[in-house]
């Protein structure tokens, strides 16, 4: 069926992205289908309408047989690449192009790090994302960026550095901004440094665990004493009055026994003053005792779902270095993870199982992942067969693709994942 065609008559497309669609390595022949679909699928446009843009490398990662064709494209201008040093690369120069030209952008990137200065990536049908359907073929559908933590980063930042510019004027709403900011955004992941051996998992402190019986004390007596000081300071002000109106009126006598009988008023009064402070205590003894057992259990009961998750998570699971035998990214008793964001993805992710991760970074044996706050590995080995030199030849920073998680290492709360189908 025909596909209704948008209102804008240009599409820029992201060569690099779709020729890897469900791929380790970018085909030209995937790429060339993709484009000859989208064509006959949306009448509206036409070849001439169409910009596509590959980055600088695709002619070093497709199959040898298809350099000839490509470079042939690229003479020919059905291709470009970004010029060199270009900021933001192949993701900025597409986006720059369909800024410029007012066209829609073919990809099924997010490209989160632009979502501060390009909000029109979030129009409605500004975005189409394809897939290759096995048995049905290419199918595209308009869709929305996905805001990730890089989003929000980003985003955040813009926010700060324009209030900032505002002056002081926006001096308190910039504060506001980044408390905001603060709250939104994921508690960072945290890496030790320490070379001891990782510390026991433990349950997170809670605001009970900080309760001092000794403090809550201290607190109420000084509150009883000031409110018995101020008692009696307007009791002896009230008395003194008293006391010179009954001299006055009927002699020496009566002012004095007029005095007895507020020194006698005063004694009872802090002596009910004296059993008050004493119920106080023995109320906030009482509750403080409570609260030390219940966070005591709670503690204790954490601290089992904790042991447990873990023996779970790891029962039949082989623990291995990263990157093969003697080759190790994190120093043995150096923790990846803290405990909560590993114990968490345990979890909800049994080895074996898929999910979409983030490539935040790239070490030496091969790359870092962002699984929802999790910091996973994945090694050259399980990028390929045979596994290549370097991850930056697979995978792109800031790409968000599907991964399988391999195996998990309790002692250094870290995670192997693979692509999908090449675990080993």
């Amino acid at each position: 069926m025909e596909s209704e065609s948008p209102a804008r008559r240009r599409i820029v497309v992201d060569g690099s992205n779709l020729a890897t669609e469900g791929r380790t390595l970018p085909s030209l022949a995937q790429l060339n289908e993709a484009i000859e679909t989208f064509l006959e699928e949306y009448r509206g446009f036409t070849p001439e309408d169409v910009t596509v843009v590959v980055d600088a490398s695709f002619g070093h990662r497709i199959d040898p047989s298809e350099v000839a064709a490509f470079e042939q494209a690229i003479e020919h201008g059905e291709m470009v690449t970004p010029p060199a040093g270009a900021v933001g690369r192949g993701d900025g120069f597409i986006l720059r192009i369909a800024e410029k030209s007012g066209a829609l952008v073919l990809s099924n990137d997010s490209f989160q790090e632009f979502h501060a200065e390009r909000p029109w990536l979030f129009e409605a049908g500004r975005l189409i994302g394809g897939k290759p359907v096995p048995g049905v073929g290419w199918v595209f559908t308009p869709r929305t960026p996905v805001r990730g933590p890089r989003s929000r980063s980003v985003t955040a930042q813009s926010r700060r550095e324009a209030k900032a510019a505002a002056g002081p004027e926006g001096t308190d709403e910039l504060a506001g901004e980044t408390v905001q900011d603060a709250a939104e955004s994921p508690a960072p992941r945290r890496r030790r440094r320490s070379t001891k051996a990782a510390a026991p998992v433990e349950a997170p402190t809670t605001a009970l665990d900080t309760v001092d019986a000794d403090d809550a004390y201290e607190a109420v007596d000084g509150r009883a004493a000031r409110a018995t000081k101020a008692t009696k300071a307007t009791k002896a002000t009230k008395a003194a009055a008293a006391t010179k109106k009954a001299a006055s009126a009927v002699g020496v006598t009566k002012a004095a026994k007029a005095t007895k009988v507020t020194k006698a008023a005063k004694a009872t009064k802090a002596t009910k003053a004296t059993k008050a402070t004493k119920a106080t205590k023995a109320t906030t003894t009482t509750k403080a005792t409570k609260a030390t057992k219940a966070t005591k259990a709670t503690k204790a009961t954490r601290a089992t779902k904790a042991t447990k998750a873990v023996a779970d998570a790891t029962r039949g699971t082989e623990v291995e270095p990263a990157d093969g035998a003697g080759t190790r990214d994190v120093p043995v008793g150096q923790a990846l993870n803290d405990a909560m964001t590993f114990l968490t993805f345990v979890a909800e992710h049994p080895v074996g199982s898929t999910f979409d991760g983030e490539v935040v970074s790239f070490t030496s044996h091969g790359a870092h992942v962002d699984v929802e706050g999790m910091l996973c590995h994945i090694p050259l080995r399980n990028l390929g067969d045979p596994a290549p030199q370097k991850a930056r030849s697979v995978l792109t920073k800031g790409e968000v693709r599907p991964f399988e998680l391999v195996s998990l290492d309790a002692p250094r709360r870290r995670a192997e994942l693979a692509l999908p189908g090449l675990a080993t």
